[in-house]
């Protein structure tokens, strides 16, 4: 609450987002609701988190999840640290202001680059710690190229890491990384290299991670996308980035914001070949996204190509549980039916009926 003009405002704060408050104007209604969390529902297919804020790792570890599913390496340089890998890299690029600020928070390490690697294992370390032991997976940093008033489609995942302007920027990422599982010890964080566009990229940066200590299969060491099996360790499905490709559809674009729909079939059947050609070939594969916690017909799609794991964010937890637990139940039920159907009980039925008519 605060005067204005000799009149009292009435101001709500939301501090329930870790680092990041919201003020609110007038007096916001808060709805609480408890939730047992020894009696929330038990599912076959994992239910992980989407995080991006290390602050509040801790708080969240207590939810019923598996584990994280999706840890926004980007959002943690955000949230964490304030400043972007290439302005400890370039700082003559940056202005005066900007330069004055990294070396005010870098005043206490010996470079403005070792205050960005220090700051990035500590926030990855810490929602690492925050789960351990259950799997959390990083994401390699996904700076999208519209930052530059590009498309989304642009310079960005595998390409930018392989691209000459950002490699250096990619090295101090893998040096974060590297510290976190061989120095602090936490060993359940595996590695996600997000949007690669080819088989051949996906081993480039494989390569490229080894070179800077990062080997897949070392200490359990595994990478995951969305391509190639032959490549990668497991899957992991984003539907926004889906219907982002399939429709041809900018989700930042304010335009057409009403066309993007992860529920459309073309999107759908993608999924589906996604999930069937992982299986296929052994390998897991999650997805990421709010669809299955708010539209209970796709959960029950997921469910029934056996997806392995939908990591939503924390506040879509309790309701997936409950949406994800009712469509592994009806599935269960139509697996049922149908080798009731096609098992012996109905041609039991008709053997039956056969002989009577025999006798």
């Amino acid at each position: 609450m605060r005067l204005r003009n000799f009149k009292l405002v009435t101001h709500t704060l939301d501090c329930s987002n870790g680092s990041t408050g919201l003020v609110y104007p007038g007096e916001a209604t808060i709805e609480c609701t408890s939730v047992d969390i020894n009696n929330v529902p038990k599912t076959k297919t994992e239910i992980k988190l989407i995080l991006g804020d290390p602050d509040a790792a801790l708080s969240m570890s207590g939810l019923p999840v598996d584990g994280v599913g999706l840890v926004r390496q980007e959002f943690v340089v955000a949230n964490h640290i304030g400043i972007h890998p290439m302005a400890v890299l370039q700082p003559e690029n940056v202005s005066q202001e900007d330069r004055e600020i990294i070396n005010e928070r870098s005043k206490n390490d010996k470079s403005p680059k070792d205050f960005f690697v220090r700051k990035l294992s500590e926030g990855v370390g810490s929602i690492a710690a925050a789960f351990y032991p259950r799997p959390v997976l990083v994401r390699l940093g996904d700076f999208k190229s519209n930052e530059r008033g590009e498309s989304m489609i642009g310079l960005r995942g595998a390409s930018r890491y392989l691209s000459p302007e950002f490699t250096d920027a990619f090295k101090l990422e893998c040096e974060a990384l590297s510290y976190v599982r061989d120095k602090m010890g936490l060993k359940n964080i595996d590695l996600m290299v997000p949007f690669c566009r080819t088989a051949e990229e996906g081993k480039a940066v494989i390569r490229l991670l080894k070179e800077n200590g990062l080997q897949q299969g070392k200490d359990g060491l595994k990478s995951g996308s969305y391509e190639f099996a032959e490549v990668f360790d497991g899957f992991s499905i984003c539907s926004n980035d889906l219907t982002h490709l399939f429709l041809g559809v900018d989700r930042d674009s304010g335009i057409l914001a009403g066309l993007f729909d992860e529920d459309n079939t073309a999107v759908r059947e993608a999924i589906s070949l996604a999930i069937k050609g992982a299986h296929r070939n052994g390998k897991e594969v999650g997805i990421c996204g709010q669809a299955p916690s708010g539209r209970p017909h796709f959960a029950r799609f997921l469910v029934d190509l056996g997806i392995d794991s939908i990591s939503l964010t924390p506040d879509a937890v309790l309701q997936a549980l409950d949406v994800v637990s009712a469509a592994e139940s009806e599935h269960i039920v139509q697996e049922e039916i149908s080798t009731v159907i096609t098992g012996g009980k109905i041609v039991g039925e008709k053997k039956t009926t056969n002989t009577a008519l025999k006798a």
